[in-house]
């Protein structure tokens, strides 16, 4: 769930996408035993491409314009430092698509051609997600570092 949680912003979608991961499992496990050396492994693998179909079949309902990815940067909230709901909230105050871009790269440890194919976008593109990311976390750190003191 937590995996899931970490690209799709809705707990219910999110648990929607555990569920078809989990029947995902059912259906391909008796086909592939043989060729799966660890479980844990695969399994984070299938809900992580699992949640990146949902992705991108509710991309159309994520997409932010400018002026609500500026508003994101000045939304007041107040967190307990060092937490990890810190570092999710602050992530989610990212634009959709530059959350997954983030999370897979950073996170899952993806390069930006396999990102590429994941989500269907050049790589160019998951290179200058990632970057407008890590610009938007640290202006949101900034903002927070202020309301702080």
């Amino acid at each position: 769930m937590g995996i899931c949680l970490r690209y799709l912003h809705e707990r219910p979608l999110s648990q929607e996408a555990v569920n078809d991961s989990f029947l995902k499992v059912f259906d391909q496990l008796p086909r592939e035993l043989h060729q799966i050396k660890a479980f844990r492994p695969w399994l984070r693998k299938l809900v992580i491409h699992t949640a990146i179909d949902y992705f991108r079949k509710e991309k159309k309902h994520f997409f932010l314009t400018d002026a609500a990815a500026e508003e994101a940067v000045h939304q007041d909230t107040f967190f307990d430092r060092e937490s990890v709901e810190e570092i999710m909230r602050l992530l989610n105050n990212l634009p959709p698509l530059w959350k997954v871009v983030f999370n897979l790269y950073e996170v899952e440890g993806y390069s930006h051609d396999e990102i590429a194919l994941m989500m269907k976008i050049p790589a160019s593109s998951s290179r200058t997600y990632l970057t407008r990311a890590k610009q938007q976390l640290r202006i949101l750190i900034t903002a927070q570092n202020r309301t702080m003191q």
